[in-house]
């Protein structure tokens, strides 16, 4: 009879999963978001989560991320040097903040109008009789939309209560 080969018994466990640190680095300075870097290296997004704490991984995750804003810094700055006006713009925006943002300030101002009004009124004086007295007068200038009838009324009203 033949003999059986015996198979060794499973070690209890997660199977080791290699990161490819190399690739690691390069995929973060390629400004991809852990979740897309997971997928890249075909692991889940929970594993690479939880190696993170490895050092060598935060250390590669963090140098790729930091290449990738070096470069991208010195483009930026390289245009901004060459006169390119959004790229100066923007370098300077971030760079000094404090001199070069968008400023948007917010004054409070509230208005009584009852106090407007009364100033209005203590400027105009006795001068609104005058205005009122010849807008009756002229029935060109009347609002009443009867023209000159509303106004030889009121006229009449007037010398009514003179005499």
């Amino acid at each position: 009879m033949e003999q059986k080969e015996q198979k060794l018994p499973k070690k209890p466990g997660r199977k080791p999963i290699n990161i490819d640190i190399v690739e690691l680095e390069r995929l973060a300075g390629m400004g991809l978001s852990e979740r897309q870097i997971a997928s890249a290296l075909d692991i889940s997004n929970s594993t690479l989560t939880r190696k993170k704490h490895i050092k060598q991984i935060e250390h590669a995750l963090k140098k790729g991320r930091a290449k990738a804003v070096a470069l991208v810094s010195s483009k930026l700055f390289d245009n901004a040097m060459e006169g390119k006006e959004t790229s100066a713009i923007f370098f300077l925006k971030n760079r000094d903040p404090e001199n070069w943002k968008d400023r948007q300030e917010v004054i409070n101002a509230s208005i009584n109008l009852n106090d407007v009004i009364n100033v209005a009124k203590t400027r105009i004086g006795g001068s609104m009789t005058n205005i009122i007295d010849a807008k009756e007068i002229n029935p060109l200038h009347t609002s009443d939309g009867e023209g000159g009838q509303l106004v030889s009324k009121k006229l009449q009203e007037k010398n009514k209560v003179k005499s």
